[in-house]
């Protein structure tokens, strides 16, 4: 199978809110008018109230009841305010898939974009919003993979249930991986190189980009998001840990002893936006 071939089975490809495209589309532009950002969120009914919603919730633990974007961006910043509607603007705009658990995708989603922040801020390997971005982002192709192609899904979900590692497992079954799948979308979407690039080469320690730390990132977060998914405890994360990819982003077990709670912690907010 082509992925074009996939992509022909798809009735109608996901589509991105247009004010998380604005945003996705200015990650790394300094010059981007905070003003303008507020004004369009605003103009989003859907995504403004899930917005407010959660930046009224008791993980924030504001003082007060926050009425407005604006009031948003300054008690909380631009650059939270600016992952809460990327992540509002994706959850909200694929919210039924037949065949698929949606709040269990976000969450798995919501997870990993969270502890790839997280991790960027800690190694300073890549940019903190655009890692958030990439975490979201990251596990698209299994969506697609069950909306383009249900009778492969369940072929590879056979095949890692039976103990095959699920990259090989979609390579064996289609020819491709889910996150090459992605990364074609992201393309579709004319969202930022640095995105596609690393999405497309995140499961493969063996072929990461050398040029894309992200990859590292991506990958090593997905691990730990399922990890915590399943309610490992440190001993056992450690255990089946991938220090080949963690070592080339310098995160070594101490730093995984100092702060992996505290950013397991963080993640857990992070359940408001599924709600």
């Amino acid at each position: 199978m082509q992925i074009s071939d996939l992509f022909d089975q798809i009735e109608q490809l996901p589509m991105v809110p247009e004010v998380v495209q604005t945003l996705i589309m200015e990650l790394n532009d300094p010059d981007i008018d905070l003003n303008a950002v507020a004004s369009d969120v605003a103009k989003d009914q859907a995504i403004s109230l899930k917005v407010l919603k959660i930046v009224n919730s008791a993980h924030f633990g504001l003082n007060r009841k926050i009425a407005s974007i604006d009031e948003a961006v300054v008690m909380i910043g631009m650059a939270k305010l600016k992952n809460i509607v990327v992540a509002s603007g994706l959850t909200s705009s694929i919210q039924h898939v037949v065949g698929m658990d949606m709040k269990k995708f976000w969450q798995e989603s919501i997870y990993i974009a969270g502890i790839a922040k997280e991790l960027a801020i800690l190694t300073e390997e890549s940019d903190p919003d655009t890692a958030f971005t990439a975490g979201l982002l990251s596990t698209i192709g299994n969506l697609l993979i069950v909306m383009g192609a249900p009778s492969s899904s369940i072929s590879i979900k056979e095949k890692v249930d039976a103990g095959l590692k699920i990259y090989q497992a979609e390579l064996d079954v289609l020819g491709f991986s889910s996150g090459k799948l992605a990364s074609k979308l992201i393309e579709k979407w004319q969202f930022p190189e640095v995105l596609s690039q690393a999405i497309n080469a995140y499961q493969d320690p063996k072929n990461l980009a050398e040029e894309s730390r992200l990859a590292y990132i991506l990958n090593l977060a997905r691990y730990l998001a399922e990890e915590n998914l399943k309610g490992s405890d440190f001993d056992t994360i450690m255990l089946g840990f991938p220090h080949e990819v963690a070592n080339e982003i310098q995160v070594t077990h101490q730093l995984m002893e100092c702060h992996l709670d505290s950013i397991f912690v963080e993640i857990s907010g992070l359940d408001e936006l599924l709600n």
